[in-house]
């Protein structure tokens, strides 16, 4: 009998899934146990679930794999330091509070309250975007398919654009930090005044009630290429200039402020929730950037097409219900 157990901890939805032989056996966010919205601890209560459901102990664990991987896209991360060596104290720091999870038996034995000599399991750490891949690929019925992933960031890229075929997923092109949908979206939420981690659905909700009065603003912070997208830096915060979200004693995630000065020279000061800025993202997205046509949608409602035609399975974020795009082999479109 094989048992993995897989973790997202210190980041917004904690928790914990087990797998026996392959197959599915658990899963449960923290946040269902212990009533805190989002939580941004370790998911000790939501291992232990899991466990206590599969019949199993933490002696059976043979493996703890976390999507997250500090070596991932590593000439990148060293490209922008020394590009942007202003924001190395606050990239360290970063670094200093992810360090808890190079250890992972310590940190469950901590945690969990477990002997030490108990815990005998390998662990494996997973880059963050190819762990969203296989998340949607490895559950579904295909073959081979195409992978298209888009968040705020992980191990430093924003986007991942893959292809899956058989027990394999080979990554093809990926956006790194600082060009970001989940940025956009993040600091338009911020702006408007919903600034908790996981507000973004109610802004999505409120888009439908607003005007499109800003829709050449958004053309603006968007930009297409061949390979992925990029955003007008202008409009955010410098990356690394602060922490970009912390988290509380309660294990919330607090968003520090994203939009940069030019922000509030075209939209004045930051305000109470309103919806027509929502509005303004949300056209942009139904008819597309840079003026190209597009059609109302609620999101993004498959994965990209590659060149041979491959078929994906549907996975959506709201970064990609902020522009509506996809990919087909060739760079992104709008539809």
């Amino acid at each position: 009998m094989a048992v993995i157990l897989g973790i997202n901890a210190f980041h917004a939805g904690a928790a914990a899934a087990l797998l026996v032989d392959g197959e599915p056996v658990a899963a449960m966010p923290e946040e269902r146990l212990n009533r805190v919205k989002y939580y941004a601890g370790f998911p000790k209560l939501a291992i232990a679930r899991c466990l206590d459901m599969a019949g199993l102990d933490y002696s059976d664990i043979d493996a703890v794999s976390l999507g997250r991987n500090p070596s991932a896209n590593l000439a990148s991360k060293v490209g922008f330091t020394l590009r942007n060596i202003q924001s190395l104290p606050n990239l360290l720091k970063i670094r200093s509070n992810r360090g808890a999870l190079d250890d992972f038996k310590a940190l469950i034995s901590s945690e969990c309250e477990v002997d030490p000599a108990k815990l005998r399991f390998k662990q494996h750490n997973v880059e963050h975007h190819l762990a969203h891949t296989a998340s949607a690929y490895f559950m579904s019925d295909w073959e081979e398919s195409a992978g298209f992933t888009l968040d705020g960031s992980g191990d430093f890229a924003t986007c991942l654009m893959s292809k899956c075929e058989g027990s394999e997923i080979k990554p093809l092109y990926r956006v790194n930090v600082p060009h970001s949908m989940g940025s956009l979206y993040m600091m338009i939420c911020d702006f408007i005044g919903y600034k908790k981690y996981g507000d973004e659905g109610k802004v999505m909700g409120l888009a439908p009630l607003g005007k499109d009065s800003y829709h050449e603003t958004f053309e603006e912070m968007l930009h297409l290429t061949d390979k992925g997208f990029q955003l007008n830096l202008d409009y955010f915060m410098p990356f690394g200039a602060s922490q970009g979200m912390s988290i509380t004693d309660k294990g919330e995630m607090v968003v520090d402020r994203h939009f940069s000065d030019r922000i509030v020279e075209i939209f004045g000061e930051p305000r109470e929730p309103y919806s027509d800025y929502a509005g303004g993202i949300g056209a942009g997205r139904r008819r597309g950037p840079a003026g190209l046509p597009g059609r109302p949608r609620p999101g993004l409602r498959r994965a990209a097409h590659l060149r041979e035609g491959i078929h994906a399975p549907a996975q959506s974020t709201a970064p990609a219900r902020a522009v509506g795009a996809h990919f087909d082999g060739r760079g992104l479109h709008t539809q």
